[in-house]
């Protein structure tokens, strides 16, 4: 479920169909940490930090091993 909100935008498998980052074949240390970033403000964005600052730390884990995961 966590993970419905990044697909539209980086893709369901991960693959971006645009002009997004992809997340396909990045560890979950550097998703997880990316997110936190946005998060914190330390990484500039303009839609992930909004993401971002409504996920705990519990669920960024959840979702950066998510994406990690997929083939």
């Amino acid at each position: 479920m966590l993970s419905n909100s990044c697909a539209a935008c980086h893709g369901t498998d991960g693959n971006s169909p645009g002009a997004i980052p992809t997340l396909h074949g990045k560890s979950a240390d550097f998703i997880e940490r990316a997110l936190k970033g946005f998060r914190s403000g330390e990484r500039d964005s303009t839609v992930m930090g909004r993401h971002a600052t409504g996920y705990t730390d519990e669920e960024i884990a959840q979702i950066a091993e998510y994406f990690a995961g997929l083939k």
